[in-house]
């Protein structure tokens, strides 16, 4: 059945506006699945990446965008269930994880497949061969094989399950690692963008004596104060040693027991081991690949006795907590508060932009919006 051309927005040069091209729509292969995308959100990353922040990882052309979900359209021989068991059928809204290799050391041995080196990815290339159709600033998306999938909630706005699939999803891979969330744990959030504000919700509903928020702008600490957090810091308002100061003085001068570092800068990384108490807990998911390293000494790990553990994607397990925490909980938070402006592929270069200044937390592509004349 497979046949017909897919419109797709393209990085063709780091740093210039996408390309709008017609990409082949591949016949699939046994195990594959195509998809009709339903919804793709914008994530800093990409436009980063489009910036050229990842040249040693991404190849241009490629088609932007991992925050995806999909109908399908259709299904590659063999193909017939999701990771749950469940039997898969066109129509299904269903989002997927990357292409593990599945014969490797991360995969077999260490049980950590987000370390897979032959992992295949979603928005970072392959425009030029075959499928074509590996990102999600496109009209059709090409599922490979090694790919896991689950459904997504019936009751679950498209675009909100896309925004789950990368900054939830890693938050609670992240969680996970780190060892979770205790009644008695006051947790200290840095940053208050997506991950940052999903990672909020899941330390509040995981059951976190408080949880407090530092980052800006005030527009964002207001959400993250709607969504429950004790209280919250603003960066542009409050110096370092303000922020220490206060973080101190609800916790018996000892400081945070988990910081959840989401900011992804040195400065946060930086101060991120000034909020934790001794023996505490500092988990990474912003990370930092650009600009001037953090400054952090030997001693603040041993002899402070940190657990520090740092994160990046996640496995199937927890895309499908990440699209359930989303449904079962967005009448508690609603997570519509971080999607943006809908786009047409014509502007998806509006999108990065608009992401990039920060007037936006999460905009979405719609591949099958029209522009309007």
């Amino acid at each position: 059945m497979s046949q017909g051309t897919s419109s797709a927005a393209v990085l063709v040069e780091y740093g210039a506006p996408l390309q709008v091209w017609n990409l082949p729509i591949p016949d699939l292969e046994s195990g594959s699945i195509l998809v009709r995308v339903e919804a793709t959100t914008v994530c800093g990353t990409d436009a980063h990446m489009a910036a050229g922040g990842f040249p040693s990882i991404s190849r241009i052309p490629l088609v932007m965008g991992h925050e995806i979900v999909g109908r399908i359209v259709e299904l590659g021989e063999g193909r017939t269930k999701d990771a749950m068991g469940q039997s898969l059928q066109v129509g299904d809204l269903i989002a997927w994880s990357y292409a593990w290799c599945g014969e490797c050391f991360w995969c077999n041995i260490a049980k950590q497949p987000t370390l897979c080196p032959n992992s295949k990815s979603y928005g970072w290339g392959g425009a030029d061969e075959t499928p074509y159709l590996l990102g999600g600033f496109s009209e059709f998306a090409y599922i490979l094989p090694k790919c896991k999938v689950v459904k997504v909630p019936s009751g679950l706005d498209p675009a909100i399950a896309a925004s789950t699939t990368c900054s939830l999803r890693t938050a609670i891979h992240g969680f996970e690692k780190i060892g979770g969330v205790s009644t008695i744990d006051t947790v200290v959030i840095q940053g208050a963008g997506a991950v940052g504000l999903f990672a909020l919700a899941y330390a509040l509903r995981s059951g976190a004596s408080r949880v407090i928020t530092i980052g800006a702008p005030k527009e964002r600490l207001e959400l993250a104060m709607r969504w429950g957090a004790y209280s919250v810091l603003d960066i542009e308002a409050t110096t370092h040693e303000e922020r220490v100061q206060a973080i101190r003085d609800v916790t018996d001068g000892r400081g945070a027991d988990l910081v959840v570092e989401c900011a992804g800068n040195s400065a946060a990384l930086t101060e991120g081991f000034s909020l934790v108490r001794r023996g505490g807990r500092y988990l990474v998911l912003g990370g930092q690949s650009t600009g001037e390293p953090a400054k952090i000494m030997g001693a603040q790990f041993n002899i402070g006795q940190l657990h520090v553990a740092g994160t990046v994607s996640a496995d199937i397990s927890h895309y499908y907590r990440a699209l359930n925490f989303a449904d079962q909980n967005q009448e508690i938070y609603p997570f519509a508060a971080l999607l943006g402006n809908r786009y047409p592929l014509a502007r998806a270069s509006e999108a990065l932009k608009s992401i990039s200044s920060g007037h936006e937390l999460r905009p979405i592509i719609d591949p099958h919006l029209k522009v309007k004349l």
